[in-house]
């Protein structure tokens, strides 16, 4: 199998594994699942070894051993069975899949303007901003949680040594206990561990890369294979979570975050009239549904002018004059 085959049938089987590993999937994504497990012995390899990576259980396995009706078992290919048994856990929901995965996994969300805080039953609480959406599993052996979208701020709670896993798209981190905020941005995510250690990593074809051990009050850059770690000085850490009391703060913050944060409180929806823009940074504070006061800011501090096109959204575009 060349290197470039090899790369790319690793990419496909963790995309999979994500798939299966989370609390949506339909009908449509089995089928689509089936037909890609027996093009090839070397696709359900990829498979079993990325299932086991990703969540420490043989994926695989557990879902050929789901009990299936005569009639929907395959005898041509054994490699599909494993498809039949995701079929039969589809017609009967998405509690059969948790029943026989890793451990019940619970999807949190919430809406425009909408913050809220959630208990995990290990304990664990972690408060929501706006559209915002996790997907955490908490079993008796291991914890774990997955920010989607949007921005969570997770108080973990000490269990016995049990390390608390919260991965993203772009990586994640693991802690003991202490305080980490994750933030999905436009072009990776960032995370502030507030208190206590953590170990930090990037997203790899099939599994996590750069594993960094983070000291307390520190800031952690995912995106585009890169991992980095910065110091963050206590003002601007209690500004991160002001979303709490109903505030945004801007400190020095790309246009295109800023942007993103005003839209989950607002429901505002935005278009560049120049990608450029999205790249400038801003700085204030106001009140997180006050839009008029956002726009009121994007002209003052940045000559940015706001035109409200039919469809509802917001076109931003620059009156700054550069001319002689």
């Amino acid at each position: 199998m060349t290197g470039a085959r090899e790369k790319r049938i690793r990419r496909e089987a963790a995309q999979w594994v994500v798939k299966f590993d989370g609390v949506e999937f339909n009908a449509r994504d089995v089928r689509t699942f089936r037909r890609w497990l027996a093009e090839s012995d070397d696709h359900r390899a990829a498979f079993q070894h990325s299932s086991a990576t990703w969540s420490q259980l043989d994926l695989l396995s557990k879902l050929e051993a789901f009990p299936l009706p005569a009639e929907d078992v395959p005898s041509v290919d054994r490699r599909v069975v494993l498809a039949g048994g995701l079929a039969g856990l589809v017609a009967l929901g998405a509690g059969a899949y948790l029943a026989v995965g890793p451990g019940a996994a619970e999807a949190f969300e919430t809406g425009v303007g909408e913050v809220r805080d959630i208990t995990l039953v290990d304990g664990t609480t972690v408060a929501l901003n706006a559209g915002t959406r996790i997907e955490a599993r908490v079993r008796r052996a291991s914890r774990s949680a997955r920010v989607v979208r949007g921005e969570a701020l997770f108080s973990i709670a000490a269990a016995n040594g049990e390390t608390f896993s919260i991965q993203t798209a772009a990586g994640g981190i693991e802690a003991l206990s202490g305080e980490v905020l994750v933030k999905v941005l436009p072009d990776g995510v960032r995370v502030s561990l507030m208190s206590g250690q953590g170990r930090a990593w990037r997203a790899g074809f099939i599994s996590r890369e750069g594993r960094v051990v983070v000291e307390p009050h520190s800031e952690i850059e995912l995106g585009d294979g890169d991992l980095s770690v910065t110091r963050i000085e206590a003002p601007l850490e209690s500004r991160r979570t002001l979303w709490r009391e109903g505030r945004l703060a801007f400190d020095d913050t790309p246009l295109s975050e800023a942007v993103a944060d005003v839209s989950r409180h607002s429901g505002a929806q935005f278009e560049f009239a120049d990608h450029a823009l999205a790249e400038l940074r801003i700085g204030g504070l106001i009140e997180a549904r006050d839009l008029n006061a956002f726009l009121w800011m994007l002209r003052q501090n940045l000559a940015i002018d706001a035109r409200r096109r039919e469809d509802g959204v917001i076109e931003l575009s620059s009156t700054a004059s550069f001319g002689p």
